[in-house]
Parts: C-alpha cells; structure tokens; sequence
C-alpha cells in the first residue's frame, strides 16, 4: 500500500458515498485508476465493506450498554457458541474476547432498559451454562463514536 492508497482509504473513511470522479480529482489521479486502486483494496481486504453509519437517535437506539461477560470456561466449543449467539443477536453492535478479569466485552444498542432488560434474560436463558457473570456499563454520553483508522505509513 503506498501513499495514494492511503490518500484513497482516508477520503472515503471520511465519507464511504464520495464520487470516485472528486476522490480522484482530490489526489490527483485519474478516474479508472482511483477505480482500480479501490477495487484492488477490496479484493485485498483492505476495504472489508461499505456501509452507511445510522444516527442512533434516528431509529430509536440511544441507550448504549458495554456488557462484561466472564464465562464458565474457555473451552473451544464453549467460545464458539457463545460468540456465535452474540454475532446473532441484532443488538450487538461491537464484540471483543479480551484478557483480563472479564472473558467478553460487549457494545449493546437498544431503546431502553426494558429492552436491555430482555436481551439479558435472553443471554442467561440460552448461554446458562456457558455465562458465569456479568457486569454492565450504561453510557451517559458518546464522547466520541467512530470507526476510522490511522492510516500513517
């Protein structure tokens, strides 16, 4: 990846719905080339997906919970199935495995607490065995949400 790849990767960081024609008049290219370039970055993995960024407030999910979960073991299987429900479950928005005293941690998007609420019955109904504990983080306020890389060579 060289500095125009980079040059690529930040202005559609910045807006994904960017005409290929302003990217490649901002780098100075043309617009078959920056075409090129951008399909090369997706087949290479580079651009994972497109996708369009949703205000939370717009559909009725603003309130936030970061859910610690630390589980009964870390058998393989054990992992497997947990991560498979929670990559299923719609208000899921963000997952990591981490180290630490926690085993999971979880970005929960929903309406309210009831709601909240419901999706927690549900884990601890369908993971019992697999989930030991778990401990939530409501957030008062989003300080900063985004999802743009450093892309410094």
């Amino acid at each position: 990846m060289d500095d125009v790849d980079r040059a690529i990767l930040s202005l559609l960081q910045q807006n994904a719905d960017v005409p290929c024609k302003v990217i490649a008049e901002t780098i100075n290219l043309s617009v078959s080339a920056t075409e090129r370039r951008i399909a090369k970055l997706k087949q290479e993995g580079v651009i994972e997906r497109i996708v369009a960024v949703v205000s939370p407030q717009a559909v009725d999910r603003t309130l936030s919970v970061l859910v610690e979960l630390e589980i009964q073991n870390e058998h393989r299987h054990t992992l497997q199935q947990l991560q498979q429900w929670l990559d299923r479950a719609p208000e899921v928005q963000s997952c990591w495995y981490v180290t630490g005293d926690m085993d999971f941690v979880v970005l929960v998007v929903v309406r309210n607490l009831q709601e909240y609420n419901a999706f927690i019955d549900r884990l601890m109904t369908d993971q019992q065995s697999i989930v030991r504990k778990y401990r939530s983080l409501i957030a008062l306020k989003t300080i900063k949400h985004g999802l743009s890389l450093d892309l410094e060579a």
